[in-house]
């Protein structure tokens, strides 16, 4: 993380305020201020967020505090994007600011600041977002420049409740067309490190065509192959034996990933089927096969981020019983370059 000249931020504060370089233990009141007003699934974990950081580090974000007369007044940071970076250059940014400490210019300071850093990097656009469940945070952007790109939607199946035996016929009929489905645990078994790194390799070649069909409001460049086995392999967040992928042969024919999310519950980082498999049920039948075994290993819920045009996806998360949450709506400003 790059260090903050902030003596000129907190000039444009309000008196009694002043911005500083964000410490690792500002997270915990951070965090503390997001869930007092999130639903109980979008709560975030301060350790979490650590971990997330060590698995996908950004060394071009700069993050900044603001400090009030009665503690941390709000936050802003900008960076290119840890796994999220754009060919073109384009910064991803946000601003946050504590709701007792609203209405006072400190959001609008923090964004002159973040937008003129945008600007001495030399990019084409700032990306930001909030939450469709704060349609005034979403009036303040539209008031300074920003428009709507896209929609990203969270959502969740509580795993008491989930039952698969409605899904039957689908995974039947998955199994009749020669497909078998393994956890990717069953798949490492007993494997040596070069037999694992051709697995990693195979699963990565799979997983880019997946990747370049998903539908961005605003596409990122591919992670490289060290992103993506650090990530998904070697960061220790992958639940194995809840991540399941499917063979026609020795053949890939589509895959789903669990990462551990908190110590409660499970998240799907991708699922994806190769094109030509598509529309023969595969999606749901990997998925019924996570969901099982993440409820058999005792987690509460799963959860997952889907772009808003993806409806295949959205659809069939629907069936399985998913409940979505609040829309993350994508915010873009289009920045001078005089």
């Amino acid at each position: 993380m790059i260090a903050a000249d902030t003596d000129r931020l907190t000039a444009r504060l309000p008196d009694g305020y002043r911005a500083r370089p964000f410490e690792d233990h500002d997270r915990e009141p951070l965090v503390e201020e997001h869930n007092a007003d999130a639903h109980p699934m979008e709560y975030q974990d301060a350790e979490e967020w650590r971990i997330w950081e060590r698995m996908a580090p950004d060394d071009t974000q700069i993050r900044i505090v603001i400090d009030g007369p009665k503690g941390i007044a709000g936050t802003g940071h900008i960076g290119a994007g840890a796994m999220m970076r754009h060919a073109d250059g384009a910064q991803n940014g946000g601003v946050s600011v504590f709701r007792a400490d609203q209405g006072k210019g400190i959001g609008s300071a923090l964004l002159a600041e973040l937008e003129e850093e945008a600007a001495r990097r030399g990019a084409p656009r700032l990306l930001g977002g909030a939450s469709a469940s704060h349609p005034l945070a979403l009036a303040w952007a539209h008031k300074r420049g920003y428009r709507e790109i896209g929609r990203r939607i969270e959502s969740y199946v509580e795993l008491a409740s989930f039952d698969p035996a409605p899904f039957a016929a689908v995974i039947a009929a998955v199994k009749a067309a020669g497909i078998k489905l393994r956890t990717f645990a069953d798949v490492l078994e007993g494997r040596n490190e070069d037999e694992r790194a051709s697995f990693y390799g195979a699963v990565y070649e799979a997983e880019t065509p997946i990747w370049e069909d998903v539908p961005w409001a605003t596409r990122p460049e591919h992670w490289t192959y060290e992103q993506f086995r650090r990530m998904s392999f070697d960061s220790g967040q992958m639940i194995a034996d809840a991540s399941i992928i499917a063979y026609d042969g020795d053949r890939i024919a589509g895959f789903t990933t669990s990462g551990k999310r908190q110590s409660r519950d499970g998240y799907t980082w991708i699922t994806g089927t190769a094109r030509e498999y598509r529309g023969r049920g595969l999606a749901t039948a990997m998925k019924v096969d996570s969901l099982s075994r993440a409820k058999a290993k005792g987690l509460r819920a799963m959860l997952t981020t889907n772009d808003e045009p993806n409806k295949t996806m959205r659809g069939i998360n629907a069936k399985l019983g998913y409940q979505m949450l609040p829309a993350h709506v994508q915010l873009e400003k289009i920045l001078s370059r005089s």
